[in-house]
């Protein structure tokens, strides 16, 4: 097992120079790069994986595709990575949209989206982490939160995510 190195930020989001290994507890006053991908086609339907047995963090929960930046990686460059390694899928940086950034407990968290045509069948999954995806509507990503399959994120990060997701579509 490889082992991974985050970069340590301050509350102002700026790289204190201080690393810390994945699996440790993150200092008070730290934070660490998450980021999250959101594939989205122009049905309105918004891609969601269920993450495999194996994992640590909530296995078995359907989730957005994301992940943290190891040392020395950018937000939009460990977001791309995700992408690949969980799911197959190889976008540009020009496919990368960039919906927000917002600091989380111990984190600061990309939000990204990518537009693509792909069926469920098409993507190939990282079965160490992914066990399924399903693309889903807004509305039925929403029932499963509330049934509990679905990982919450907080009623003002779906807003934002289906306030851009609206735009892009009317784009």
């Amino acid at each position: 097992m490889n082992v991974e190195i985050w970069d340590l930020y301050d509350a102002q989001g700026e790289k204190t120079g201080k690393t810390m290994i994945r699996g440790e507890a993150i200092p008070v006053g730290f934070y660490h790069i998450g980021v999250h991908i959101w594939p989205m086609n122009d049905k309105g339907e918004l891609l969601i994986q269920r993450r495999s047995m194996g994992v640590q963090w909530k296995p078995g929960i359907w989730a957005v595709t994301g992940g943290s930046a190891v040392s020395g990686e950018e937000p939009l460059t460990a977001a791309r990575r995700e992408l690949r390694e969980e799911l197959g899928y190889a976008a540009s940086k020009a496919d990368m949209l960039f919906v927000s950034r917002l600091r989380r407990s111990n984190s600061y968290c990309y939000v990204y989206a990518v537009k693509t045509d792909w069926a469920e069948d098409d993507f190939t999954l990282q079965r160490e982490e992914v066990s399924a995806v399903r693309w889903c509507s807004p509305q039925r990503l929403m029932q499963m939160v509330s049934e509990g399959s679905m990982y919450n994120y907080g009623d003002a990060y779906y807003r934002m995510l289906f306030d851009f997701q609206k735009d892009i579509l009317r784009a």
